[in-house]
């Protein structure tokens, strides 16, 4: 995957920006591997690799619950990938793509076709979060509108999503599947978003309880869905009482260690929604217990987001592809300044000898005159630039163009 590079002559080469990406996640290899690396990316370690990389214009992480995304615009797309490789964890399995093909995925991504509950809307605000982290150091940003502009894709062509495409609606249908007593005690951990539709979906189900860290839920909240609440501390007595239990905290840290469970002599089912996981994975080996994790939940056979939805988000992607190719496109308009500013520098070197001696002032004057005229002279021509099709034929019409400026290849 070189870099797109052109001769343009006197040696110079323009080399045209492309979008590369590295992808870890469920549908990569095993939980464990988007745990490390998700472990291993923290933000601030984006911002020293963006730092120590001169060679990436932009560089953004997206992070889900399923998947850590790292993408950038870069003028050395080899280079780039091998680069945003090493950020990965030895042994993490991943993928990766560039061009239109990382275009579709980022828009099959935000649509929510890539999820674990296909069509989920949970991923477009993380996506939306995401275009609020991305670093760059050029003067026309790129990956921000690309971002915003697969969130606003993903609205328009799945406007409203069934309740149960979400992670909460899997966790409900699986503790119904495998609760090992009807009507059971459910434990649900976190009071955030994903809890609070966990208990809506199993309040008729269970005796549910909501553990809560900072604040208990509103009153209203408990008594349309017939919860309680208990605080944080509670944990161990409330494990000890429950048949069910939906870890969903977002701490990052383990809720359920090693010997959390001991003496326990009744099952107990874990729908553990955390990533980093909320159950410690050796809790497994207890008779008593069987934990079900993000892994757990994915269902043997992607059903996809329908014909009509795929191609849609197909379609919005080849438009984003072209836009982006475009931005491509402004290397060769770079070129052409500087080719242009070059030969009116020369230009003005050849007239000294015409010119006879100047002042500074007069200097200054003849400096400004020139750069307005040409300025005028190259508006039109730039905006041809522009205009030329990506791909091959435009691009050797562009080359052409930037070599007949160079002055060593410039015929007379």
């Amino acid at each position: 995957m070189p870099a797109r590079s052109f001769p343009v002559g006197s040696g110079a080469r323009v080399v045209c920006p492309e979008l590369v990406g590295v992808e870890v996640s469920l549908a990569t290899g095993p939980l464990e591997d988007l745990e490390r690396t998700a472990a291993a990316l923290p933000p601030e370690r984006i911002t020293e690799f963006f730092g120590s990389n001169p060679s990436l214009l932009e560089v953004v992480a997206l992070r889900t619950c399923h998947r850590v995304e790292l993408s950038a615009w870069t003028p050395s797309p080899e280079a780039s990938l091998a680069a945003l490789g090493n950020l990965v964890p030895p042994g993490t399995a991943s993928r990766v793509r560039s061009g239109s093909e990382a275009v579709h995925h980022l828009y099959r991504v935000t649509a929510g076709l890539e999820s674990i509950a296909v069509g989920e809307r949970e991923v477009r605000d993380q996506v939306r979060a995401a275009a609020g982290r991305v670093l760059g150091r050029g003067p026309r940003p790129v990956l921000r509108s690309l971002l915003l502009g697969a969130v606003e894709a993903a609205e328009r062509i799945v406007p409203s999503v069934p309740a149960s495409r979400s992670i909460a609606a899997l966790a409900a249908v699986k503790v119904l599947e495998e609760s090992p007593v009807p009507f059971p005690r459910i434990l649900i951990t976190g009071t955030g978003v994903v809890g609070r539709e966990v208990a809506e979906l199993l309040s008729p189900s269970g005796r549910l309880t909501m553990l809560y860290r900072t604040r208990p839920p509103d009153e209203a909240f408990l008594r349309s869905t017939g919860a309680r609440a208990a605080p944080w501390p509670a944990l161990a007595e409330e494990l000890r009482l429950a048949d069910v239990a939906v870890l969903a905290a977002k701490s990052g840290e383990r809720v359920l260690g090693p010997g959390a469970l001991a003496g326990r002599t009744r099952a107990l089912l874990v729908v553990d929604l955390g990533m980093p996981r909320n159950a410690d994975p050796t809790l497994a080996a207890d008779p008593h217990l069987r934990i079900v994790d993000l892994d757990g939940l994915r269902p043997p056979v992607r059903s996809g987001g329908g014909t009509a939805i795929e191609t849609e988000v197909r379609r919005a992607a080849e438009a984003a592809a072209t836009t982006l190719r475009g931005h491509s496109l402004e290397a060769w308009v770079d070129a052409f300044r500087g080719a242009v500013e070059a030969r009116r520098l020369e230009i003005l070197r050849s007239s000294e000898p015409f010119l006879g001696p100047l002042t500074a002032e007069q200097r200054a004057a003849v400096d400004r005159l020139t750069l307005r005229l040409v300025s005028q002279l190259t508006r039109g021509p730039t905006q041809g630039l522009r205009a030329l099709p990506p791909g091959a034929a435009g691009d050797e019409l562009r080359a052409w163009i930037l070599a007949w400026l160079s002055p060593s290849d410039r015929r007379t």
